[in-house]
């Protein structure tokens, strides 16, 4: 039997979260969600690199 995939919700919140909020425990999931799918892998990626830019006001960092 294989494990139920995490709702579309809960994933979007672990994306949306600063990962320094999870608990240890609380970061094995959204790591092992983002290790079996390189899409929201990339996701991740690209929102929290987008997210440092907001917070830091680095808009130059935007591309044209």
């Amino acid at each position: 039997m294989t494990a139920r995939p995490p709702p579309p919700r809960v994933v979007a919140g672990w994306i949306l979260r600063h990962p320094d909020t999870l608990s240890e425990s609380g970061q094995l999931q959204p790591k092992a969600v983002r290790t079996h799918c390189p899409e929201l892998d990339a996701l991740t990626r690209h929102t929290r690199s987008f997210v440092a830019m907001l917070t830091g006001l680095q808009g130059e960092r935007l591309p044209d």
